[in-house]
């Protein structure tokens, strides 16, 4: 009865564990009794087998943490490593490139094993043309943990180290059993050179070709080199190489025929060829069609009418992405009235780069009723994006000789549109817009802002370059000569290796009379580079001219060629002349100054300081 009883009253005896625990729970409380009563009842076996298990468990987690103690502490600092050269690289891609050595080493020097630690510093070092980077080479390889990429890099280090035998060996060895990739033969180039290129990199690139019969990557990329060499045979042979690919109805094949469709100059024959093949290679789509138009009209101009007219029949059922390049094409040919035979208007509206192409038409066609009537159209503005919607309302403002506030405020609505929405190639639209109606002022705005705008989109270096020139020339045209400072200052900074943007900084600080011992240094650096440069000239003796020693002013005005320089420069360069004695000569130059003409503030007292002594 005793046995039977429920001994713990804390357990409600209805309530039992599932079934498939209860062995599990039968044994534990076996060997550790939960209660005072069930420890009573506990045999002397069962409490001798609970004290070895304790000890064995003990025992074993002892062991275990001796033996796996320092691979654990290892995987956490490899763990570690592995985090920070992630750091690294988000910090390398920042432009924050001293912090991201240093966070590299900081890996290392935590993890020194840590494969990807070893691997980044190799980058680095190799990156910055230290005999260090063969070290962490030589790491990764005792390790056996080369890869192809490794290889290369190794290549590119013995390069960076002034080791061109060691490199082209390496590269050499490399080319041997490796697939010839773009990189791959981007850095042949880059070690072997131009005219080495055709004896050994094509030399291994036939060996490759010849070896590879299939690989039709590897031969388009030795036809590419062989009509680049320059050598006639060889340009031959790739031509032989490329139209025998482009016969293929693969992926390369199409390839091949893009690539054949860039070169600047074919013959009549293979001009006919690649039209045909354009027009009927299976993987082709529209925009390859529309090319072989472009190339048969200007195989054969004057049957200009006939091509457009037979096109236009073959893509008047066509719809939205697959009518897109053909209508591209008509609005770039001039035929605007094709625009409108081809592409419905309903149709139009339904598709924003249709809709921009037709519009186009129209603008062209002037028929401002249509243009008016859809640019207002709220089905227009929920297709186009707001941007240029707007620009398209101030262009019709425009053409439709609107009053000139209402142009500039349709103007200054789609500057904001456009910088709300980050679009920096439409900024550098309407600046240019702006600049040719005459509205300077926002043009120069759009300019800084098209600069942000690009920069924080990380656009090609060549949109800052153009918006830089622009907000230059607009600031010039606003005669504003602070806001042209801060213009050139900040170019200069962005470009400091581009002589168009010093040579504008260094004249307009010159003109105001700032930082002129500097600026003259620099003005005299850049003169010995090109001696008979006329704008140098001038700024050598505006620097002189500034420190009062109007005698070597003089002497650098002479020879100068005043066509090339603006009026206000002119206007300058009589300003010293006079200041040195040669009135006669500084109106005679005066004289040919039209008076209205846009000078900045300082040139403008400059012409009048010489007829103030007429």
């Amino acid at each position: 009865m005793l046995w039977n009883q429920n001994i713990d009253p804390t357990k409600d005896p209805t309530k039992k564990p599932f079934l498939l625990w209860r062995p599990f729970i039968a044994a534990w409380e076996w060997l550790v009794p939960p209660t005072v009563a069930h420890r009573d009842r506990q045999s002397p076996l069962a409490r001798w087998i609970a004290g070895f298990v304790i000890v064995g468990i003990c025992t074993t987690l002892l062991v275990l943490g001796i033996v796996y103690a320092r691979p654990l502490k290892d995987s956490f600092k490899n763990m570690r490593a592995e985090s920070m050269v992630k750091e690294a690289r988000q910090m390398a891609e920042n432009g924050q490139v001293v912090n991201a050595v240093m966070k590299a080493q900081e890996a290392y020097s935590k993890a020194p094993e840590s494969e990807e630690a070893i691997r980044l510093l190799f980058e680095y070092f190799t990156l910055m043309k230290r005999d260090t980077a063969l070290y962490f080479y030589d790491k990764l390889k005792d390790r056996d943990l080369l890869t192809p990429g490794d290889e290369q890099l190794h290549v590119r280090c013995l390069l960076n180290l002034g080791k061109p035998k060691e490199a082209s060996q390496a590269l050499e060895q490399l080319m041997r059993v490796e697939h010839p990739s773009e990189a791959l033969i981007q850095l042949a180039e880059d070690v072997w050179g131009q005219r080495e290129q055709s004896k050994q990199l094509l030399n291994v690139l036939h060996n490759y070709a010849q070896s590879h019969p299939d690989d039709k990557e590897s031969a388009l990329r030795l036809a590419k080199l062989q009509l680049a060499s320059g050598n006639a045979a060889e340009v031959g042979l790739g031509m032989d190489t490329l139209w025998k690919l482009a016969s293929g109805d693969d992926a390369i094949g199409l390839q091949t025929l893009e690539f054949i469709d860039g070169l600047p100059s074919l013959t009549p024959a293979d001009t006919t060829r690649l039209i045909e093949r354009l027009k009927k290679h299976p993987k082709a789509d529209d925009r390859h069609y529309v090319s072989a138009l472009k190339r048969e009209v200007q195989q054969s101009p004057g049957h200009k009418k006939e091509i457009v007219m037979a096109a236009t029949t073959r893509y008047r059922d066509k719809k939205r992405d697959q009518l897109l390049p053909f209508v591209r094409w008509l609005v770039e040919e001039g035929e605007f009235r094709q625009v409108l035979s081809v592409l419905p208007e309903d149709e139009a509206k339904r598709h924003p780069r249709l809709l921009e192409n037709y519009l186009n038409a129209l603008t062209m066609l002037q028929k401002f009723d249509d243009l008016e009537r859809l640019v207002n159209d709220p089905k227009v503005a929920e297709v186009l994006d707001p941007t240029t919607v707007a620009m398209f309302r101030a262009h019709l403002a425009y053409i439709l000789k609107k009053p000139a506030e209402e142009l500039r405020s349709k103007l200054i609505a789609a500057k904001d549109a456009a910088q709300f929405n980050g679009r920096y190639d439409a900024l550098l639209q309407i600046a240019r817009y702006g600049e040719q109606r005459g509205h300077f002022d926002i043009a120069e705005d759009a300019y800084r802002q098209a600069i942000k705008a690009a920069q924080r989109a990380s656009a090609s270096p060549r949109i800052e370059r153009d918006a830089f020139s622009g907000l230059i020339k607009a600031c010039l045209a606003n005669r504003s000569t602070e806001s042209l400072i801060q213009a050139t200052q900040d170019a200069v900074t962005r470009w400091p290796d581009d002589t168009n943007f010093v040579e504008s900084y260094l004249y307009v600080c010159l003109l105001t009379g700032k930082n002129i011992e500097l600026s003259l240094r620099n003005a005299v650096n850049l003169l010995k580079i090109q001696p008979a440069d006329n704008l140098r000239k001038l700024t050598v003796a505006l620097a002189r001219w500034r420190l009062h020693d109007t005698q070597q002013a003089i002497q650098n005005l002479q020879y100068i060629d005043l066509n090339p320089l603006t009026e206000g420069q002119r206007a300058v360069f009589a300003a010293i002349a006079n200041s040195g004695g040669f009135h006669d000569k500084a109106l005679e130059v005066i004289k040919g100054i039209n008076p209205r003409a846009g000078m900045l503030p300082e040139e403008q007292r400059c012409f009048e300081s010489v007829l103030a002594e007429k």
